[in-house]
C-alpha cells in the first residue's frame, strides 16, 4: 500500500540550474519542481490542496522574485500554503520587501539542510492545523447559520400564527395586519430619506415592518364583550376601556413567550411596538405615559399607521371616514399628538398609500 506523502513545490529561475538539493526531502515529501510562475501555476492547479508548502529558490541574479510574489498574491496562494524564500541575498530592504508579500519564512543560504528539514516540517504542521481549524470553524458557522435560519423561520411561523389567530376573531376589518405592514414600511422609508437622524436603514425598516402584525396581539386576552362591542351598544365604559388598555402589556407577555426571541433586534422592535404603540407625543398615551422621543421610533410610526387604518376602515364601532376627513383629523390633532417629523412625511405619502392600498377595497 502506497504511503501518502505531502507535496512541496520548489520554484526556481529556468535560466539557471536549480542549486537546491531535493534529495534531502524526497524521503518525506513528494517534490515538484517548477521553472517560473507559469509552471508553478499549472502544478498548483493540478495538485491543488495536496501541496503542503512552496519553496522559492532564489537561484539567479535575474530571477524577479517580486514579480513572482505579486502573481502569488493575485492568485491568493499565501492564505492556505506557506511560502518560503531560499536566498543568499541578505540585504535588509530586500528581505523586508519579501516579508511584506506575506512570505512565511526566509531560509538563508548556505542552508543547514537538517535544520531546514525540521523547520519545514514544523511550518507544514502549523499550516495543516490552521487549515483544519478554519475548516472546522466554517462548518460550525454553516451549522449555526442553518440553525439560525430555521430558528428565524420558526419564529416567523409563530408570529404569523398569532396574527392569524387575532384576525380570526374579527377584531379589526379584514387584512388589517397586512395593511399595517405596508403602511408602516412606506412611512419608514419616507422618514429614512427625509430625516436621516433616525438611523433607519433597509434592514431595520424590513424587520420593523415584519413584526408590525404583532402590535395588537395582546387583544387575544381581551374578552369578546369588550373587544367586539358594537356601535349600537354605546362607547366603552371607563372600566371596559381600562381593560382594553391592558392589551399592550398582555402583548409583551406573549412576545416574551416566543422561544429564543429575547436579545434579538426583532424582539426589541416587537416588544416596543406592542407596549408603546398607544403612547402619544405629548405624554397622554398609555401604558407608560412616555413623551416625545422617549417613545421608540418604531412604536411612533406604528401608532400613526394604526390610527390611519382605523379611521379609513369600517370597524364594528364606527363607519369608514373619507381620505380627506382622515387627513383633517390626524393633521388637526383630533386623534392625539404625533411627532411633527412623522406628520410631515404623512402629508407627502398618505395620498399614494390610500390609492395603492385602500382605494380599490374601500370605495367611498
Amino acid at each position: 500500500m502506497a504511503v501518502f506523502k505531502p507535496k512541496i513545490l520548489i520554484i526556481y529561475d529556468a535560466s539557471a540550474p536549480n542549486d537546491f538539493s531535493t534529495a534531502e526531502y524526497e524521503s518525506r515529501y513528494t517534490v515538484l519542481e517548477a521553472r517560473g510562475f507559469a509552471e508553478a501555476k499549472e502544478l498548483n492547479e493540478l495538485h491543488g490542496k495536496e501541496i503542503a508548502a512552496i519553496i522559492i529558490n532564489d537561484n539567479s541574479p535575474t530571477f524577479d522574485i517580486f514579480a513572482l510574489l505579486f502573481e502569488f498574491r493575485k492568485a491568493d496562494m499565501f492564505r492556505r500554503i506557506p511560502v518560503i524564500l531560499l536566498t543568499n541575498n541578505q540585504n535588509t530592504d530586500f528581505l523586508n520587501r519579501a516579508l511584506d508579500f506575506e512570505i512565511f519564512d526566509i531560509f538563508l543560504k548556505p542552508t543547514d539542510m537538517q535544520l531546514a528539514r525540521r523547520k519545514l516540517a514544523k511550518i507544514i504542521e502549523l499550516f495543516s492545523n490552521r487549515n483544519e481549524l478554519e475548516k472546522f470553524f466554517n462548518q460550525q458557522m454553516l451549522t449555526i447559520s442553518i440553525q439560525g435560519t430555521q430558528l428565524e423561520e420558526n419564529q416567523w411561523r409563530i408570529i404569523e400564527t398569532l396574527g392569524q389567530a387575532l384576525e380570526s376573531r374579527d377584531v379589526e376589518s379584514g387584512n388589517h395586519c397586512d395593511r399595517m405592514k405596508d403602511v408602516t414600511e412606506t412611512f419608514l422609508k419616507y422618514i429614512a430619506v427625509t430625516f436621516p437622524r433616525y438611523m433607519l436603514n433597509d434592514v431595520k425598516i424590513r424587520e420593523i415592518a415584519k413584526v408590525t402584525p404583532l402590535h395588537d396581539i395582546g387583544k387575544i386576552a381581551i374578552p369578546d364583550r369588550i373587544l367586539l362591542k358594537p356601535e349600537s351598544a354605546g362607547r366603552l365604559t371607563e372600566e371596559e376601556f381600562e381593560i382594553m388598555k391592558t392589551h399592550t402589556i398582555a402583548g409583551c407577555k406573549i412576545i416574551d413567550s416566543i422561544p429564543n426571541f429575547r436579545g434579538t433586534d426583532l424582539y426589541r422592535f416587537s416588544y416596543n411596538i406592542c407596549r408603546h404603540h398607544h403612547e402619544r407625543w405629548d405624554g397622554r398615551g398609555y401604558p407608560d405615559h412616555l413623551k416625545g422621543m422617549e417613545i421608540p421610533i418604531e412604536a411612533q410610526v406604528v401608532a400613526l399607521a394604526d390610527v390611519f387604518d382605523a379611521l379609513i376602515s369600517k370597524r364594528v364601532y364606527k363607519p369608514a371616514f373619507t381620505i380627506d376627513k382622515v387627513k383633517e383629523m390626524i393633521l388637526g390633532g383630533e386623534c392625539g399628538a404625533f411627532n411633527p417629523d412623522i406628520l410631515q412625511c404623512f402629508r407627502h405619502c398618505v395620498d399614494g398609500i390610500y390609492e395603492r392600498i385602500y382605494a380599490q377595497n374601500f370605495k367611498q
